[in-house]
């Protein structure tokens, strides 16, 4: 199935990244029908949200359900900090109406409230909207427009909208490319989102496992240059992200390269 690849650009750290992004991107999701960068240079919003966290959320998603109507085909949100390892066609593949990513932290994650019901938390760092979704992401959406949950970003709006309703969920396991991950399914409102094994986009500490995508964030790894290395050198060579260590490797001592 092919797909079309959505991210925003917001920020000197982001737009010294952008063209590495984008040629890893061009480099290896082959699959894709269109790649969409959408820069800023200011909030456009800022009558409505001012600089309120999440305001760049509400254009993404709004731009992301317009593209998925008009093209009738998935549209993947893949934020500039995740680094593709492998094309992601399987992932799209996947037989589920919202598939997304797994937020570190486990019960713990970001909204707290919400991931110790759920015991688990997602990341809108990675998400693939199908047109099987658009009635629930617009529903999302419209959430994030009122402050339903008294906030206007993507990650809070929907992880406590699933809390706040009736839902299903339960595990299921997948086999790509010989390697079995296990998915958290979330049934609500007559669709199914997929929240993948958090192998699948790994973050902290990042290790190879299979992984489709490297989550990190570049302010743990001392800034954009040195985040634009994980591009072009070998993941072990570097260090594998904040309070990481490389234990795997024998050694245990404490990452010092935000230091």
């Amino acid at each position: 199935m092919s797909y079309i690849i959505y991210t925003t650009c917001f920020g000197d750290k982001f737009k010294l990244i952008k063209n590495h992004w984008i040629k890893r991107i061009d480099d290896i999701c082959k699959k894709k029908e269109d790649l969409i960068v959408e820069e800023f240079n200011a909030n456009p919003y800022f009558n409505n949200f001012g600089y309120t966290y999440g305001w760049l959320d509400n254009i993404r998603l709004d731009k992301i359900i317009e593209i998925c109507k008009n093209k009738n085909k998935p549209v993947v949100q893949i934020d500039l900090d995740i680094i593709i390892e492998k094309e992601i066609d399987d992932l799209v593949n996947l037989p589920y109406d919202f598939i997304i990513s797994t937020e570190i932290g486990g019960n713990q994650s970001f909204p707290k409230e919400c991931s110790q019901k759920l015991g688990f938390g997602l990341c809108c760092g990675f998400y693939i909207v199908k047109p099987e979704s658009l009635s629930f992401m617009t529903t999302i959406l419209k959430n994030m427009r009122n402050g339903t949950y008294n906030c206007i970003n993507d990650q809070e709006t929907l992880m406590n909208y699933i809390v706040n309703n009736n839902y299903k969920v339960y595990d299921s396991e997948c086999v790509l490319n010989g390697i079995t991950f296990k998915n958290k399914i979330i049934e609500i409102d007559d669709i199914k989102i997929c929240v993948l094994d958090f192998d699948l986009i790994i973050r902290d500490p990042i290790t190879i496992k299979n992984q489709y995508g490297n989550h990190i964030n570049i302010d743990n790894v001392g800034g954009s240059d040195n985040f634009i290395k994980y591009f072009y050198e070998p993941l072990e060579k570097l260090p594998l992200t904040c309070r990481c260590g490389k234990t795997h490797l024998g050694d245990y001592n404490v990452c010092k390269h935000t230091r």
